[in-house]
């Protein structure tokens, strides 16, 4: 019987030996992207589906530091709509070939607007996360992020695929989670480096 840490950590296991030491990409943190999302989310009065566009950018200022910038807007059901600024710091480091751990540090502006009613607050987001190459063209990402605004805080969950069509254009599929909401989200990417 396997235990619970090793039935969890064997897929990622997995996907690190199944990669290529001989990987040419590196992992960019200068791009452009923008963000559809389909969202579902309990933590109004009643259930709510919404969807999300958003826009945002990352630009390296050393071998290790980048610094990101995202805007994002909801239209929900039921007359509710908001948006969201945030602009941080990303910190990310080499573990192994093609893989990096990424920290990352936002503080954001939302406003939420129900029906004639709205209001609006600043907060913080902390993130702790993996962007792995499996291949040239293929990368995967994971991470986990706490945020506090609007006096309450969560906890979100995250993985997502990302697929090269060259070297400066891609396509990004994922899923996150937090206690009362559920997002499907695809992107495009520009990337900027070259």
């Amino acid at each position: 019987m396997y235990s619970y840490a090793v039935s969890r950590g064997l897929p990622m296991a997995v996907i690190l030996v199944a990669s290529s030491t001989a990987i040419a990409r590196d992992i960019s943190y200068d791009y452009v992207q923008g963000t559809y999302s389909s969202v579902s989310n309990s933590t109004f009065p009643n259930d709510v589906d919404g969807d999300r566009i958003g826009v945002s950018g990352s630009l390296a200022v050393t071998k290790s530091m980048a610094i990101t910038v995202g805007l994002n807007s909801t239209d929900y059901d039921r007359d509710i709509d908001t948006s969201q600024f945030a602009l941080g710091v990303t910190l990310h480091a080499p573990i192994a070939v093609g893989t990096d751990v990424v920290f990352g540090l936002s503080a954001l502006k939302e406003e939420i607007e129900i029906k004639s009613a709205d209001d609006s607050d600043t907060g913080a987001a902390v993130s702790l996360g993996m962007r792995h190459l499996i291949t040239d063209t293929i990368e995967f990402d994971a991470g986990i992020s706490y945020t506090e605004i609007f006096d309450d805080d969560f906890t979100e969950y995250g993985f997502g695929a990302r697929f090269y069509a060259n070297d400066q254009i891609s396509i990004g599929v994922g899923y996150a989670v937090e206690d009362d909401v559920d997002t499907l989200l695809l992107n495009a990417r520009f990337d900027l480096s070259l």
